[in-house]
C-alpha cells in the first residue's frame, strides 16, 4: 500500500531521529523490498530495539499489530509481481485523462453539498481545530492542516491513533474535529467508546468520505466524495476537496 511509505515519510519528517519509531520507519523504508515474511524477533534485532518498541511503532501507525503490518508489505510485494496492462504512451494519457475529467464533472455535486459550506463557516469560527485520519487518509490531514497554517488558521494533527483517540475522548464543544476516511472505517479502527458524541458539551464533528453506508454515528456530519474509494484515485478527490476548502478559506483574507 503506497500510503504506507507516505506514513513512514511522515515519521521521518516530524521525529527525532533518536526515537525508536524515527528508527524503524528509517529501516523499514531502506529494506522494504526485502521485508516480506521477516520476523518481529528480527525486526527488533536489526533496530536493536525491543519487541515491545515495534509493536508500539505499528500501533502508532495505525495498525493493530506487527502481523498487520507485515500483511500490507506481502500484499504489496504480491501486488508488485501482478502482471498490469502494457498500454501505449497516448492510451495512458488518456485514461488517467478521463479519470481526471470524471472527478471534476462530479465535483459540483460535492460543493452544492450544504455540508462543505457549513465546514467552512465552522473552520473560520472555531479556536481549536483537529484533523485526523488513518492509514492513507493521514498525509491529506496533515495536508489541510499545512494549506489552514497559512491563513492563520492552527490545526492539531496527530499520526498516533493512541493520541487521536485522547483527543477525541477531551474534546469539547468548543471544538472542531475534520476526519478524513476513504473507507468510513476510522472509528472501528480507532476502538473507541462512541459514548463521548453523546456528552452535552460533544465536540462538532465532520467525516470526509466516500460511500453512503459506512455505519459512522449520525450525530457526525459526512462529506461524501463519490462511491468509490479506489487507490491512488481517493487521495486524488480528497486533495481536490481540500484545495477548494483552502481556496473559498483564502477569499476570506
Amino acid at each position: 500500500m503506497y500510503w504506507l511509505k507516505i506514513a513512514l515519510f511522515s515519521i521521518l519528517d516530524n521525529e527525532s531521529e533518536t526515537s525508536n519509531n524515527y528508527i524503524i520507519a528509517k529501516f523499514i523504508l531502506e529494506n522494504y523490498n526485502q521485508l516480506s515474511g521477516v520476523s518481529l524477533t528480527e525486526i527488533s534485532r536489526q533496530c536493536n530495539l525491543s519487541k515491545a518498541a515495534i509493536s508500539r511503532f505499528c500501533k502508532d501507525l495505525g495498525l493493530i499489530d506487527y502481523i498487520d503490518l507485515q500483511m500490507l508489505i506481502r500484499a504489496r510485494h504480491s501486488k508488485s509481481r501482478e502482471e498490469k496492462p502494457v498500454l501505449p504512451l497516448d492510451e495512458q494519457k488518456q485514461v488517467y485523462l478521463s479519470r481526471l475529467k470524471q472527478m471534476t464533472d462530479h465535483f459540483p455535486i460535492i460543493m452544492d453539498d450544504s455540508a462543505v459550506e457549513d465546514l467552512i463557516s465552522d473552520i473560520l469560527q472555531h479556536q481549536t481545530i483537529y484533523t485526523f485520519g488513518h492509514l492513507q487518509a493521514s498525509h491529506i490531514a496533515y495536508t489541510l492542516r499545512n494549506s489552514l497554517a497559512v491563513y492563520g488558521i492552527f490545526c492539531y494533527s496527530a499520526q498516533s491513533w493512541v493520541e487521536q483517540r485522547e483527543k477525541l475522548k477531551n474534546a469539547g464543544k468548543d471544538d472542531l474535529v475534520i476526519i478524513f476516511s476513504a473507507s468510513g472505517d476510522f472509528f472501528k479502527r480507532l476502538d473507541i467508546n462512541m459514548s463521548f458524541i453523546e456528552k452535552a458539551d460533544a465536540p462538532k464533528i465532520y467525516m470526509v468520505t466516500f460511500g453512503r453506508d459506512n455505519g459512522a454515528p449520525s450525530k457526525i456530519r459526512k462529506i461524501y466524495l463519490g462511491d468509490t474509494a479506489e487507490d491512488p484515485w481517493s487521495n486524488v478527490q480528497m486533495n481536490m476537496f481540500i484545495n477548494y476548502i483552502s481556496y473559498r478559506i483564502s477569499m476570506t483574507y
